[in-house]
């Protein structure tokens, strides 16, 4: 009997197990025997797979090599798509403690995210999660080889405080970024609270806007809506003191319009002020598919449209 390698755990190794013998198996072909053989001690799993027959003309040396490669590369994913969670969920409990149960459960979510972000969004991901997956691959397999046998707890604990270290960054991220949706979430509800205890001034508010942030509010009857916050400021001061985004949601709630209609090319669309703006109006907000008005001063030849201040 020939001993590839055991594998200790503080969590249950039945499903990596039964995983690991079943594709071992067929990995082997005819004569080999693989054996599995589960034990608990002491609150760790234990998982001994050995070779007990070897073919005629075979050798168990250069199959225990090769079994150990694809045992470590089988363990590397369990590790990066069952334990990751795990240990997100405890740093989280520990470290953040004073958020109840469904905040940290957002959190995770979100951190998990942050180290699994969509390809699309980021080529680089996938560079680093081989990265990732082959120096997790290279540790564990030196282990495996130099003892054939590996406690997965304390193999992460002493030998990923690198990988150990991103996981808690990429927490920190998740709460940042949870903090800031919660802060940006109370400032809509404020708005909305200022939005409806306002009386309607105007049954309609055409907004044009174009890139910088630059804008006009018009009236239906096509009269300039002057907010007077706005008044006798230059659009210097603007780019110095003020955002065009912050005058524009101010000018909104202020005038507090039955209904908002945007003027704007596509990719002004999604904003942050747009996003604010329908957060904020909801079904009161409209975008225009495409008037005269609308393409002339996108193109530019109504200079005065997109001033702050249509009277200086």
């Amino acid at each position: 009997m020939s001993k590839i390698v055991t594998i200790g755990a503080s969590r249950n190794l039945d499903v990596i197990g039964k995983r690991l013998f079943r594709e071992i198996r067929a990995l082997t072909g005819e004569g080999w025997k693989i054996a599995c053989e589960h034990s608990y001690d002491e609150k760790i799993h234990k998982l001994q797979v050995v070779i007990e027959k070897v073919p005629a003309g075979e050798t168990a040396k250069d199959m225990i090599r090769i079994l150990q490669q694809y045992m470590a590369r089988q363990i590397t994913e369990w590790i990066l798509d069952d334990w990751e969670k795990e240990m997100l969920k405890k740093y989280a409990k520990t470290k953040y403690y004073y958020f109840s149960d469904a905040e940290r459960r957002n959190i995770i979510d979100k951190a998990l995210r942050i180290l699994q972000q969509e390809e699309e969004t980021s080529k680089d991901y996938i560079i680093y999660r081989v990265g990732r997956n082959e120096r997790i691959l290279e540790r564990l397999l030196e282990v495996m080889i130099l003892r054939k046998e590996i406690h997965i707890d304390g193999f992460i604990r002493f030998r990923l405080k690198d990988y150990t270290k991103s996981l808690c960054e990429a927490l920190d991220l998740a709460v940042d970024e949870y903090m800031m949706e919660k802060e940006y979430n109370e400032f809509v509800r404020l708005l909305k609270y200022f939005l409806e205890i306002q009386d309607s001034r105007i049954p309609l508010v055409h907004v044009f806007l174009r890139s910088g942030g630059q804008f006009q509010l018009i009236d239906d009857k096509g009269n300039p809506v002057i907010h007077e916050a706005m008044e006798g400021l230059q659009e210097e001061e603007v780019k110095q003191y003020v955002s065009y985004d912050d005058l524009l949601i101010s000018a909104l709630i202020t005038v507090a319009p039955e209904q908002v209609l945007i003027h704007a090319q596509e990719r002004e669309h999604k904003s942050e002020a747009i996003n604010t703006i329908k957060a904020v109006f909801g079904e009161r907000l409209h975008h225009c598919p495409g008037c005269e008005r609308c393409l002339t001063a996108l193109k530019g030849r109504e200079r005065e449209a997109w001033v702050v201040n249509p009277s200086t």
